[in-house]
Formats: structure tokens, sequence, C-alpha cells
């Protein structure tokens, strides 16, 4: 059962439109009673959890404060518990281990090391089989390379049966078809 979702993303600012459904989504999964978990600090970290809150949801930040950028400073106003990580590779240990879920916005060097941690994990059988959902296409040409690459974990290829690493993922155009793609799992 799904309660605890993480949103990987950028703290960049997207386009207003992407912005608007960062936003929606959150108050979508808030709606359905699940906990945000983010990196904690601004651009789509901060929009994800001001859509959650909006909707009276819960929102845990995973933060690491060794980066140079002023965003990188305090975590945003709408976390409700911040989690603040020793390094890099403690943060996204924190998220793999307190999620049930993952989606995946458009993003940068960061959210590609976040996306491949998870992959990875889920690729050798480190955590359990989870749901990962990719919010448009962003990602698409990066993942085109994992076709040929076989899914190593007996558990994971059983329970979620699949093959290769590039179905360890599915996308949704909208938050709408994210929430309709978790639904499976939240009951």
């Amino acid at each position: 059962m799904v309660k605890k979702v993480c949103i990987f993303g950028s703290y960049k600012d997207l386009s207003k439109k992407e912005k608007k459904e960062v936003i929606r989504l959150g108050k979508l999964l808030a709606q359905q009673g699940i906990t945000v978990i983010s990196g904690g600090f601004g651009g789509t970290m901060e929009d994800i959890s001001r859509g959650a809150k909006s909707a009276g949801g819960k929102t845990i930040g995973v933060t690491w404060y060794k980066w140079e950028k002023p965003i990188y400073k305090k975590a945003n106003a709408f976390i409700d518990e911040e989690i603040v990580a020793d390094c890099l590779f403690e943060r996204i240990d924190i998220m793999l281990k307190k999620s049930d879920a993952f989606i995946v916005l458009p993003g940068g060097t960061g959210t590609l090391l976040e996306l491949s941690a998870v992959l990875e994990h889920l690729n050798k059988g480190l955590i359990d089989p989870k749901p990962v959902i990719m919010l448009g296409n962003f990602w698409k040409p990066v993942l085109a390379c994992l076709k040929n690459e076989s899914v190593l974990s007996e558990k994971t290829k059983s329970k979620r049966k699949i093959s290769c690493c590039s179905e360890l993922v599915v996308f949704a155009k909208n938050a709408d078809e994210c929430i309709k793609k978790l639904q499976g799992v939240i009951t």
C-alpha cells in the first residue's frame, strides 16, 4: 500500500504550465492521504509541497546543506518534517527507504542521480519493488538506453512482470494519470 511518495525534481522553476501541474499533483496526492517526500528546497520541491499543504497533506523534506546556492540554505516553508542528511548519498538513501513509490519530474543532474539510484536499487533487488512514474516525456531519451538491459532481481521481475530495465518505469502525461497509475497500489 502506498502511503508515502517521493517526488524527484529540480530546484529550478519549470514553465508556468508545468509548475501549475506539479502543484496540482501535490494536492491530488494529499487528497489520497499520501505523504509527499521531496528534497525539501525550492523549485519543484517547493511546488509539490505547496500543493500537498493546500489540501491539508503532510510533507517531508530530506535536506543536505553543503550546496553553495542560496536556495539550499533553508527548507521551503511547506515542509512539515525536515530530515537533514550528512551527505548527498545519505539523502538519496533516506528518500529510497522512506518511500513506497516515486514520481520523477523534469530536472537536471541531481534528478538523474536520484532516478539512477532508484533504478539500480530496483534492478539489483536492493529495495522491494516500488512504482516509478515519470511525469511527462522529459526522461524518455535517457531511459531508451535501458531497453536491452535485463532486470537482475528475480523478485522485481516476478512482482512487476517485467524483463528489461526500461520497464521499471511507467510514463504519465499529467497529474491525473499519475494518480491513476498509483491507484492500483494505493488500495
